[in-house]
């Protein structure tokens, strides 16, 4: 029963974290080269009907518009499917989009980088919490 639930966190512990891992790893490699300007959320549909997905969490696609340093509008899409996180975006909500200034569409909105380092951290522990309890039933030979 120990190693059961031992394995349901690990899986956990991955499932959240490495994808949280990913995204930080992208998000400094696009603060090398760093430009920042205010977005604003166009729309904050779910991409798979609210219908199919209720049992599963909230995932959603905000769509965020803001404006490169050429003047041309661009658009970032979102994907909050973490399901630590709920309804961060609002539509016609103000969003700071930092950028690669060499390549604009490279962008993320800046409420992400929270999000994901909380995924990280919630990953991590999971795996701690996973690595404890196969330690205590090597232990007590459970």
């Amino acid at each position: 029963m120990i190693y059961g639930l031992a394995l349901l966190l690990a899986l956990l512990g991955l499932v959240t974290g490495v994808p949280g891992l990913r995204q930080i790893l992208r998000m400094r490699r696009i603060n090398q080269n760093a430009g920042s300007t205010t977005g604003y959320v166009s729309s904050t549909g779910n991409a798979l009907g609210w219908l199919w997905t209720s049992d599963f969490g909230s995932v959603t696609r905000p769509n965020i518009k803001y404006e490169s340093p050429s003047g041309k509008e661009m658009a970032l899409e979102v994907a909050t499917s973490s399901m630590f996180t709920f309804h961060r975006y609002e539509a016609g909500m103000s969003v700071e989009v930092v950028y690669d200034k060499s390549s604009p569409w490279d962008a993320y909105a800046q409420p992400e980088w929270k999000a994901n380092v909380q995924d990280l951290w919630i990953g991590l522990a999971a795996l701690a919490l996973s690595t404890a309890l196969v330690l205590v039933g090597r232990i007590f030979g459970l």
